[in-house]
């Protein structure tokens, strides 16, 4: 049992609250507790971790009162005990973490990181799902196999498997169908058929750094439907046709110069394919390519519920929301089948030649989505040579032939961008901009904010 001057150095964390006296609705924290990894209470010590202490009667009541409301809220018994630091007393209630879900008054609460939450829709049907021992893609469908067909699988079965395999047997043995030829969640992502519709994938080329407001929001875009396969195949393309990849000569090798690497995008795609919740019938994965990153992100948070950006990436213990979609991946030589995700994608990243502590992925859930950014190695880069061949080539021109230049390169070029490019307030900008189109050197066709500027 830890000593409470130890419990106070490490301040409150999500196995530990701290309460000056007891209320009723503290019942919500012990529920939240026992649902998740289990906690402690503590009565009579402040948000500080001040021992204020407990009347005496109020701590003979507690001591009675707290063990008989656990167990007629829950059916469940805990340590409750009372405790003393310097002569003042305190109660301690140790929570179990418990076999069965837990409600007070049918509802439903979670201790993740330092909160406690109620959890319905989604999170509660795969709470349940996760307290009998299962998982959604172990679960069966009302789906046959007469109904499916798994061409893009058995190509790559077939790729990868050495040796004579039966493909329907190994259906059974990957957990993918049953004897009697039913199908289990898993076994209907990977068919070719379209059965799960929220199992897609948008993919976005946005114009600039953000989704909102330029003359062309986005330069390509995609919608991917069927198979996980088909998924992850047709999303890697996406990425490939909207992003470069570089090379320099270096005396007798060639170094390659990529914008992502491409071991960390498969990664982070695979795992948006076998972490995320297929219990969210309205939601779907998503890659959004901006100028300067990439932003991955699939429905639900960490399994566990812990929060990803509060963790050390290195050491993260893999638990596994869809087991049977994460041994067939291995099994196909799509992921590795031992290790952390994060950290291959941490080291894909540092071994590129232009990776800086400032280009770290990025790993963030808010509970009900995971988002993984990955930024551009060449953006930073790319925008420093412009800025001086700008500067260089700026030395050389006047301001007229400077902005007759820049609206060769981007005819769709904004005052307020060439007023950036420039060095130049937006009014002496407009000021040149009307002396061209004056002397018929330049014609604006469009609106203002849809309009292109001709060069005469």
């Amino acid at each position: 049992m830890r000593d409470i001057d130890k419990i106070i150095e490490d301040d409150e964390n999500q196995v530990v609250e701290w309460k000056e006296s007891w209320q009723d609705k503290y019942l919500e924290w012990i529920c939240g507790y026992a649902n998740a990894q289990g906690g402690t209470l503590y009565i009579g010590v402040d948000d500080n971790g001040n021992v204020i202490g407990l009347d005496s009667k109020v701590q003979k009541k507690l001591l009675e009162d707290i063990p008989n409301k656990i167990t007629a809220a829950f059916g469940i018994t805990c340590d409750v005990n009372l405790k003393s630091k310097d002569k003042k007393k305190y109660i301690q209630v140790e929570v179990k973490k418990s076999r069965l879900p837990l409600n007070l008054h049918g509802r439903y609460y979670y201790r993740t990181g330092s909160v406690k939450k109620e959890i319905t829709g989604f999170e509660l049907t795969e709470f349940i799902i996760k307290s009998t021992g299962t998982s959604y893609d172990a679960m069966v469908s009302d789906i046959t196999r007469d109904k499916l067909t798994f061409e893009a699988f058995k190509k790559r079965y077939l790729d990868v498997l050495s040796g004579n395999h039966d493909f329907e047997e190994d259906l059974i043995s990957f957990r993918l169908m049953q004897e009697d030829g039913q199908m289990t969640n898993a076994g209907v992502l990977f068919a070719d058929q379209w059965n799960i519709h929220h199992s897609r994938m948008f993919c976005t080329r946005w114009n600039g750094l953000d989704k909102a407001g330029s003359v062309q929001d986005a330069l390509d875009d995609l919608e991917i439907t069927g198979s996980l396969l088909s998924l992850f195949d047709n999303a890697m393309d996406f990425v490939r046709k909207n992003s470069k990849k570089g090379w320099r000569k270096d005396k007798d090798k060639r170094v390659e110069l990529p914008d992502y690497p491409e071991r960390a995008v498969e990664e982070g795609l695979v795992n948006a394919l076998i972490h995320r919740s297929y219990l969210q019938t309205g939601a779907h994965s998503q890659i959004d390519i901006y100028d300067d990153r990439m932003v991955i992100t699939n429905p639900g948070g960490m399994y566990d519920g812990s929060e990803v950006q509060l963790l050390d990436l290195r050491h993260v213990p893999s638990k596994l929301r869809n087991p049977i979609l994460a041994d067939v991946f291995g099994r196909l030589r799509l992921m590795e089948r031992r290790g952390s995700g994060f950290k291959k994608i941490l080291d894909a990243y540092e071994s590129e030649e232009r990776y800086t502590d400032s280009l770290k992925p990025e790993f963030y859930t808010d509970g009900y989505n995971f988002f993984l950014t990955l930024w551009n190695l060449n953006y930073a880069y790319d925008k420093a040579q412009n800025k001086a061949q700008n500067k260089a080539q700026r030395g050389t021109l006047s301001d007229r032939d400077y902005i007759l230049l820049l609206i060769k390169e981007n005819p769709i070029i904004t005052q307020e961008e060439l007023a950036n490019i420039m060095g130049k307030s937006r009014r002496s900008v407009q000021m040149l901009m009307k002396q061209l189109i004056e002397d018929d050197a330049i014609e604006r066709l469009g609106s203002k904010k849809q309009g292109t500027w001709i060069l005469k």
